[in-house]
């Protein structure tokens, strides 16, 4: 396996790029100083003509001599939409270059992200698009999925591409954190701690939480990190989750490395605290996009995976996790595996979350939106 130095890649982090080593990237990621709680109110973003964004957020003056296009600013609230307001949109998309032997190919990636951006918010210019979703101004938490127990987790080439897009939008490198439940899972999942360095930040919750929040009539905390931030990407891994009774995970359950009893919420207790875990206003006002990570579909022995070539990107965390189960269960089925026992379990906590308000699990509500790339 090819290696660089830590130096040389918190340089390369810095200037936002990312360097595939054997089919896995070294991050750098670090401690920021606290931002305030609060969601922030949408700022006005670059102007956008008729040809960057869909002709509803343009506005046109006629006169009788001619018609002029008048440029709007393109505001967030104007992107992020999701059921009821319109139909939750989820974006599946597949690149069969994706992988080359065991390696990830970065611009294959990048490739993957542009497109579901752009079809995702309608925008149709991606570095628009994410410059609509994300401010110069603002600290961006990534939650991934390095659980310690198995051989699989969000892929670090996979999450150094979207390190780029936001760098590229702007974000200051050392204004996106990386995080999860703890930096020596971060540490075996590939990434490489950087608290303070230049770069990206990336590091674990250690055991700081903040509490004041509640799921059912149970105290809990959420990280620090998280309510530090102004904004969240969620960047799960697609899994069958039977050991805790979820029957699967992906962008929901990603976020029981987010708090601080996970172990208090499985089996019956998960059907409404993993719903109720979702809702509360840190998660649910900071998300702004989630990028569903297929890339390996993961089994229960955590230390399996069929291959796969996709990402997933939506708004709607409900709407994300139907679509992960209805391609989990037909890989299931096209190897010959039980689907019921996995759906039975999921529908009922989507459900659950649905009526929260957090998303639509029902298909009709959703448009989904499948591209294959080459």
């Amino acid at each position: 396996m090819a290696s660089i130095s830590r130096k040389e890649f918190l340089r390369l982090t810095a200037a936002g790029l990312g360097a595939v080593v054997g089919g896995r990237f070294l991050a750098a990621c670090g401690a920021t100083p606290r931002l305030q709680a609060d969601t922030p109110t949408a700022k006005a973003l670059p102007i956008v003509t008729d040809t960057m964004a869909p002709t509803a957020t343009s506005a046109h003056t006629a006169t009788a001599a001619t018609i002029t296009s008048t440029p709007q600013p393109l505001r967030r609230p104007d992107v992020i939409k999701f059921y009821p307001a319109v139909p939750s949109r989820v974006v599946h998309t597949h690149h069969s270059g994706v992988w080359e032997g065991s390696t990830l190919q970065s611009e294959a990636l990048k490739q993957m992200l542009d497109v579901s951006v752009t079809r995702l918010t309608g925008v149709q210019d991606s570095l628009m698009a994410w410059k609509v979703l994300f401010d110069p101004t603002e600290r961006i938490a990534i939650k991934v999925n390095t659980l310690p127990f198995g051989s699989f987790w969000t892929h670090v080439p996979l999450v150094m591409a979207v390190v780029e897009r936001l760098q590229a939008a702007g974000v200051p490198a050392e204004q996106i954190i990386i995080y999860d439940r703890a930096s020596r899972d971060l540490t075996k999942g590939g990434f490489s701690i950087n608290k303070d360095g230049p770069g990206v930040r990336c590091y674990g919750t250690d055991g700081n939480y903040q509490t004041g929040w509640k799921i059912g009539d149970t105290n809990v905390g959420l990280t620090e990190i998280l309510m530090g931030c102004d904004g969240l990407i969620d960047m799960p891994i697609l899994k069958t989750h039977s050991m805790d009774g979820a029957g699967m995970s992906f962008a929901m359950k990603n976020h029981y490395g987010t708090f601080d009893q996970p172990q208090n919420f499985h089996y019956e207790k998960l059907l409404t605290g993993l719903p109720e875990l979702n809702a509360l206003g840190p998660i649910k006002d900071r998300t702004r996009l989630i990028v569903g990570d297929g890339l390996k579909i993961v089994q229960d022995s955590w230390y399996t995976a069929f291959d796969s070539d996709f990402i997933c990107m939506s708004f709607d965390p409900v709407a994300h996790d139907a679509l992960g189960l209805k391609v989990l269960n037909e890989v299931q089925a096209a190897n010959g595996l039980q689907t019921e026992p996995i759906r039975a379990r999921a529908t009922q906590w989507l459900k659950n979350a649905a009526a929260l308000g957090i998303g639509t699990d029902q298909m009709e509500n959703i448009d989904f939106v499948e591209e294959r790339l080459n």
